[in-house]
């Protein structure tokens, strides 16, 4: 496996670089942005932000292994486009949801039982963020944008077998990352 070289922009064959990635493996990227993110616009717009990003900070001749890459810039802008939609269908709440939030508040009155659900909400935060992209793509599909199991499978292009064993995978190590920082386990389906 070759190694990925990220420099400082410079003058070279950028265009006809970028012109060739995207010959090349323009549609592998589509495909993959569009499992990742379950949108073929979105995988569209970031695909394009990776090519744009890769035209301004690569010297062509520098880097060894030009697909990976590319993938590895796309996924990373795929992962802060998830990030992003996650925060924004938090922040928008509406029917059930938002009842279902009036409660929690309630039972967050008090404040030392409102910073340890605050505290409990970062750190599993920051697990999923951890998580590997092919556990973490389904754990945020399921348990943050509430998809079905299918509408999961068929956006990743695996089983629905498949995709329970990465969410079971990605449960236990949600669930061995809080249990190792003394937190407790939220129940989910």
């Amino acid at each position: 496996m070759g190694s990925i070289t990220y420099v400082m922009p410079g003058r070279g064959r950028a265009p006809d670089w970028i012109s060739r990635l995207h010959q090349d493996h323009g549609a592998a990227l589509q495909k993959f942005l569009a499992r990742m993110t379950g949108s073929p616009q979105a995988a569209e717009e970031i695909a394009q932000e990776a090519y744009l990003k890769l035209h301004r900070l690569c010297r062509p001749e520098e880097v060894t292994c030009p697909r990976a890459l590319l993938f590895d810039a796309a996924a990373k802008l795929a992962m802060t486009y998830l990030r992003r939609k996650r925060t924004e269908a938090s922040v928008t709440l509406t029917g059930e949801a938002s009842a279902a939030a009036e409660q929690v508040a309630d039972d967050l009155a008090r404040p030392e039982r409102r910073a340890a659900a605050e505290e409990a909400l970062r750190a599993l935060s920051r697990i999923v963020d951890e998580l590997p992209a092919n556990l973490q793509a389904p754990f945020v599909m399921r348990y943050v944008r509430q998809m079905s199991r299918q509408d999961i499978a068929a956006a990743l292009g695996i089983s629905v077998n498949a995709l329970e064993q990465r969410l079971t995978r990605a449960l236990a190590q949600c669930r061995a990352r809080l249990s190792t920082m003394g937190l407790a386990w939220p129940a989910l389906d």
